[in-house]
């Protein structure tokens, strides 16, 4: 009788394992998914783009050289707009 109950113990562990450790009824919420880094995207992920105040090219956001409430794509554009 023991060795049943301890072979039913084993088994039910190596499931519970099996299944990343969660019940599949009493595990049901939904836990908000983990945000990722600035550095992390998604393949395919739209990405915002600033257009550069001085030469007009465009660059992501976060390459952009911010000041003033303007963005640059460079700091040569960044020092011919200062002079």
């Amino acid at each position: 009788m023991i060795l049943r109950v301890i072979i039913f113990a084993i088994i039910a562990i190596v499931i519970y394992r099996f299944l990343g450790g969660k019940i599949p009824l009493l595990d049901r919420e939904d836990r908000p998914k983990k945000k990722k880094s600035k550095d992390e995207h998604d393949f395919g992920a739209i990405e915002t783009t600033s257009e550069c105040a001085k030469c007009g090219t465009y660059m992501t956001e976060e390459d952009a050289i911010i000041y003033q409430k303007k963005a640059y794509c460079s700091q040569e554009c960044l020092q011919a707009i200062k002079r």
